[in-house]
């Protein structure tokens, strides 16, 4: 015992040493300068790359917000709390994958709202089913790792602030939007007739609405010097707006209804009555609808939205406009709440791609950054050594120990065998009997030496209903003249005995085996 104690003692101590050295050695580490290389944009982070400060906004507006955790399988499975808006931002720190991005783009073709504010947004997710080519002007500055994020002078030195291309819903209230000098520009690009016989062959998983237009063809005006694109094919409608509308505005500056005008690709066709000569032949054609540019800065496109399906992808090409250091900046808090809750609804922002998601280990992550989570690692080695070492032996071989021949039954063996030779039966019987009278009156309370046998057989059958006083107390008197030297044999002592065992199994006075104490 003495042994363990010092064991035990000496891991302590040795714990204490070791809890002691990394408290010394721990520097604790200052505060990294956010910088637009290495960014954090999760609603959690208050420094200038995050975005609390537009999540905060959102929720004391009356927005409902929430920060989703879950995989992206759950847009799918989550029918009462389904989002209708599902906004990433900036380069996450979990990449998506093409089964994740599969399946937010299925979400979006059932009618949601994907927003990714990012300057390079992922290739899976640059989609549209309308006829049109999506893809990046990346030609411009890219940060570095010494650029101040918190520094709006350097962020935005030289840049204009973007202006609405169009009055929609999301440029509605917006005068401009100051983004940042790293600012990319989401180009698209008309497909080409053998590209859209191609598309037209593969099947669709959920195909566009398909309204019907006459065949009178308007007039339509040239592409207007407003909103640059990298594509020369690609055309305008009437009134200043881009090539195609996804529904939100129409050339009037009103948001678009049933009664609106409907945008194609090509020309704006007018949902109203037309003369009855114009109207003489009929037919049904699909309504393809095209990239939006709201916003344009430095013959970037800052603002374009897409159509998926029966959704909608918006992409905003710089997090500057809502990250915390500069959505304080002209109209950028305006332009930002007007993106993400224009459809009302559940505004979802991605947290499982950023490292919080349900799945991760909080317990880690709290203590991430202190002297804690080394202490915690060396106490484990240390006992998982301890357990090592108490199945290893790490000296010579210890010979086994020889057997005790000295049994505690061999005494007994030996006095049973001693009185069955010299015929002792009064001798056995005495010890019988004398350890059965000792046992019964504890049991039911009383001095062994000075109760009479009636009053010790009346006690008896207090608790043993089914015997008999008389009876009891003849098998103690024929007992007592045994042991006093009365001729008896060995089948009279072998019932007399059966018998006082019998009484004690009834009284509950079983002879347990005492179990053997370690060495």
């Amino acid at each position: 015992m003495k042994q363990k104690l010092f064991i035990i003692l000496g891991l302590a101590i040795l714990i204490i040493i070791l809890i002691g050295l990394n408290a010394v050695s721990y520097t604790q580490k200052e505060a990294e300068l956010e910088s637009e290389a290495r960014p954090n944009r999760s609603t959690y982070n208050t420094g200038a790359t995050g975005t609390r400060a537009f999540f905060d906004l959102l929720s004391e507006t009356g927005r409902k917000t929430v920060r989703w955790q879950d995989t992206t399988a759950e847009l799918l499975t989550n029918g009462k709390n389904k989002p209708s808006t599902f906004v990433i931002i900036g380069q996450t720190r979990a990449e998506i994958t093409e089964e994740e991005a599969t399946q937010i783009l299925q979400w979006v073709a059932d009618g949601g709202k994907l927003v990714i504010i990012d300057r390079e947004p992922p290739e899976e997710l640059r989609k549209t089913t309308a006829n049109w080519n999506l893809y990046l002007h990346t030609a411009f500055r890219r940060p570095y790792f010494t650029t101040d994020a918190s520094d709006q002078k350097q962020m935005t030195t030289g840049i204009n602030a973007a202006r609405a291309v169009q009055p929609t819903v999301y440029t509605k209230g917006v005068n401009g939007v100051q983004t940042s000098v790293f600012a990319t520009s989401i180009d698209f690009s008309r497909l080409s007739e053998e590209q859209i016989q191609n598309n037209s062959k593969q099947p669709s998983s959920k195909p566009l609405p398909a309204p019907t237009f006459s065949t009178a063809t308007p007039k339509f005006e040239p592409p207007p010097k407003a909103f640059p694109t990298a594509n020369s094919n690609s055309t305008a409608t009437p009134g200043g707006s881009s090539a195609g509308s996804s529904g939100h505005s129409a050339g009037n500056g009103q948001p678009s209804n049933k009664t609106a005008n409907v945008k194609t690709d090509k020309f704006i066709v007018k949902n109203t009555p037309a003369p009855k000569d114009d109207w003489d032949e009929k037919f049904e054609t699909v309504a393809l609808s095209a990239p939006v540019v709201h916003l344009t800065a430095d013959n970037r496109n800052i603002l374009v939205d897409v159509p998926y399906g029966s959704g909608q992808i918006v992409f905003l090409s710089d997090p500057y406009v809502v990250a915390n250091g500069g959505i304080n900046l002209v109209d950028n808090a305006q332009l930002a709440i007007n993106i993400v809750a224009s459809g009302g609804g559940i505004i979802a922002f991605d947290e499982y791609h950023q490292g919080y998601g349900a799945n991760t280990n909080r317990f880690f992550q709290f203590f991430a950054g202190t002297p804690i989570v080394p202490i915690f690692l060396q106490v484990a080695l240390l006992v998982a050594l301890v357990f090592f070492s108490q199945s290893r032996r790490f000296a010579r071989a210890v010979p086994e120990p020889e057997p005790n021949r000295l049994s505690k039954l061999e005494y007994v063996s030996a006095m049973a065998q001693l009185q069955q030779r010299t015929k002792g039966y009064d001798l056995a019987i005495e010890n019988i009997y004398t350890d059965f009278r000792r046992r019964v009156s504890r049991l039911v309370g009383v001095d062994a030496l000075k109760t009479r046998r009636q009053d010790l057989a009346f006690l008896i059958v207090e608790r043993l209903t089914d015997e008999n006083a008389g009876e009891i107390e003849q098998l103690m008197q024929r007992c007592e003249d045994v042991m006093h030297g009365d001729k008896t044999n060995k089948k009279e002592v072998l019932r007399l005995t059966t018998r006082l065992r019998e009484i004690e199994s009834k009284l509950g006075l079983q002879r347990r085996k005492r179990q053997r104490k370690a060495v």
